[in-house]
């Protein structure tokens, strides 16, 4: 899933949350986008150095059953006020559907080698080739990214950001009304 869905998802989910009085109000929106491509954030530099080069593998420590284990219980036993930021991290587990990927989810439990992308497409030379030829020959994965679309069309309905004090507001405090 590329880092607009992950965020557009995560920011529909977090406002549903705060009307059902599920999440604080006071939570920063840009913070929760930052967590929500946090394992990305973290795993796509470690890839781009080196592991996708020598092992083919894009998906790293920040999407192991590890780091969100430890981003759970940070979450669970942290400062309440963050809480929305840890549930963003962990939610980028579930919309990546990570189970998928086992030698990554469960490393290092099946060995020290992670995930190696094998789908039609996606075995290229370079990372960002690998993400153009999965996206131009893989037409399902487009569903995922058309939802966040739709997610984020409706986040910004209901949060009426169409209207440019709301806007503004959202963007210079990273806070919806």
């Amino acid at each position: 899933m590329l880092p607009q869905s992950h965020v557009a998802y995560t920011w529909l989910a977090l406002s549903l949350a705060q009307e059902a009085r599920l999440a604080a109000d006071d939570v920063d929106y840009r913070l929760v986008a930052l967590a929500a491509m946090g394992p990305d954030l973290i795993d796509k530099p470690l890839a781009l150095a080196y592991f996708y080069k020598r092992y083919r593998s894009a998906v790293l420590f920040a999407h192991t059953l590890i780091a969100n284990g430890v981003a759970l219980y940070l979450t669970l036993r942290g400062i309440p006020k963050t809480r929305s930021y840890g549930a963003a991290f962990l939610g980028h587990a579930l919309l990546d559907r990570l189970w998928f990927f086992p030698d990554t989810f469960y490393w290092p439990l099946r060995g020290w080698r992670f995930h190696v992308w094998r789908k039609q497409g996606s075995e290229q030379e370079k990372i960002g080739n690998a993400y153009w030829y999965a996206f131009t020959r893989r037409p399902e994965l487009w569903i995922w990214e058309l939802g966040g679309l739709l997610a984020f069309a409706c986040f910004v309905w209901r949060r009426k950001l169409y209207r440019l004090d709301r806007l503004a507001e959202f963007v210079l405090r990273g806070r919806v009304r």
